[in-house]
């Protein structure tokens, strides 16, 4: 993986005191959740607020999940995977702190305001949505409208062909 922690976001680095080590962490839990090609692995390559976000998120959720089981990355795959699925609330809350920083950027970026349901829509899917609809997470969630996912889509498409962070 030739990602490194200078391609993010430095106040978020910062704030939640990532590491080398975290983003090695990272990049091992999910290669064992999504397969060699990890999908996250390249939202995360993007660098910049998109890469920022998808790093953040793994960052929160694995932090939970080592906390929970200190040898989880020592598992295989699908082992791996069963105590995901079996720990819904550390997705569901590295969702909204994702979310909630894309809100932020979006803000600060382009001005535009986008609730925490379209943009858990838009970027996670719907699927993702339901999961933090069904959690015990206490943020108020509410079914986005067609229209504002769409502008969300746009958005987060905007965000990431930005690439780097603006200073």
């Amino acid at each position: 993986m030739d990602i490194s922690l200078a391609d993010f976001d430095p106040a978020i680095v910062a704030q939640y005191a990532i590491t080398e080590q975290d983003l090695q962490r990272v990049a091992r839990y999910v290669q064992l959740l999504q397969g060699e090609d990890a999908p996250t692995l390249a939202d995360m390559a993007v660098g910049g607020y998109y890469g920022t976000s998808a790093l953040l998120h793994e960052v929160v959720e694995l932090r939970v999940l080592l906390e929970r089981e200190p040898e989880l990355l020592n598992w295989q795959g699908h082992a791996v995977r069963q105590f995901f699925h079996a720990n819904p609330d550390a997705h569901a809350n590295a969702l909204v702190v994702e979310h909630r920083y894309l809100q932020v950027c979006i803000k600060d970026v382009f001005g535009q305001r986008l609730s925490l349901e379209a943009l858990v829509t838009a970027n996670a899917g719907q699927r993702d949505f339901e999961l933090l609809l069904a959690s015990d997470i206490r943020v108020p969630v509410f079914e986005p409208s067609l229209t504002e996912v769409q502008r969300a889509e746009l958005l987060l498409e905007r965000l990431r062909s930005l690439g780097e962070v603006m200073k």
